[in-house]
């Protein structure tokens, strides 16, 4: 805009804006509560000022990602994203994101701080086949090209084949959502049949510190929750979209590197959050952005209007 301001000048701003921004986070919030389907991961980030800690210690910003679902008969589902900042890595973290009042399919990778949400009442826990392949391909594109790992990776990617497969059909409308629950169950099973078997098979016959043996423990342990994807429509076999969706604020950190206090990462959170969901709904960024600070004040105090005003619920041609 040709202004020269000073960094502190501008990170002020970021935080007063999120101060401002409060009621849209709060909308935010208790939609992604209301999500039947949630994915969750975490990335590190370092802080410089924070009470009682060093600045090498790590911090963490969390990321959820959901679905809005307006009340119409077959009506597209629409995703929301929200970043969270904290100190800790704790599963308590997570619990707090998702309130008391979530309940539905909760997709994580294998990381044990998401096993006690994963246990509470009305929660599914979904796992990650990403995660389970990750390991089997980082050995076989090692040195030893280990044909075990490639038979593994081939059964996996008739996984991806069914859900493209299905999901494209989804998506042309040439089934329901019913249909493809139930095709995409029925083509899935002796997949999973298979890989289980081939997984007890060859558990004992491998090193169990070894690579290979480390990666089938892997898999084993994360088997019951990753075939559960296939209960609901808006899951796929893996939780990649939360990975995508964290994956600017990874970027970002490469060249900033750190953050200086705890008011400037929740001010990253809120704003990451807002410039997220609106990519994933179609809205360019500055422009969304530029209309909500226009907007916004004056029905700041209107839980409904602010409701409004959100991405997921708001057409990018409707400004």
């Amino acid at each position: 805009m040709g202004l020269s301001l000073s960094r502190g000048t501008m990170a002020r701003l970021v935080i007063r804006v999120a101060k401002a921004l409060r009621p849209v986070m709060e909308c935010l919030d208790r939609d992604i509560r209301g999500s039947p389907v949630l994915g969750m991961d975490e990335t590190g980030v370092q802080v410089l000022k924070e009470p009682g800690r060093s600045p090498e210690q790590q911090s963490y910003m969390w990321v959820a990602r959901g679905f809005y679902i307006p009340d119409k008969p077959e009506a597209k589902s629409m995703p929301l994203i929200r970043f969270a900042y904290h100190d800790s890595r704790s599963g308590n973290v997570a619990e707090a994101m998702v309130g008391t009042g979530f309940s539905g399919y909760l997709q994580t990778d294998g990381y044990g701080g998401y096993s006690k949400i994963g246990r509470r009442p009305g929660i599914d826990h979904v796992g990650c086949w990403a995660h389970i392949r990750r390991e089997f391909h980082r050995l076989y594109v090692s040195n030893t090209k280990s044909t075990l790992a490639a038979q593994v990776l081939n059964l996996i990617r008739r996984l991806y084949t069914i859900e493209r497969k299905h999901r494209q059909a989804l998506d042309d409308k040439t089934i329901t959502q019913e249909e493809f629950l139930e095709q995409r169950k029925t083509a899935t099973q002796p997949v999973f049949e298979e890989i289980l078997t081939w997984l007890h098979d060859h558990q004992n016959a491998v090193l169990p510190q070894g690579n290979l043996g480390k990666a089938i423990s892997y898999a084993l342990g994360q088997y019951r929750r990753a075939i559960r994807y296939v209960d609901h429509w808006l899951l796929t076999p893996d939780n990649n979209a939360v990975e995508r969706a964290i994956r600017p604020f990874v970027i970002g950190r490469k060249n900033w590197q750190f953050i200086d206090t705890q008011a400037g990462a929740m001010a990253s959170a809120c704003l990451y959050s807002l410039i997220e969901t609106a990519k994933a709904n179609g809205h360019e960024p500055y422009r969304y952005l530029c209309f909500l600070f226009a907007t916004l004040p004056p029905v700041a105090s209107d839980a409904a209007a602010v409701s409004r005003l959100l991405p997921y619920r708001l057409d990018p041609k409707a400004y």
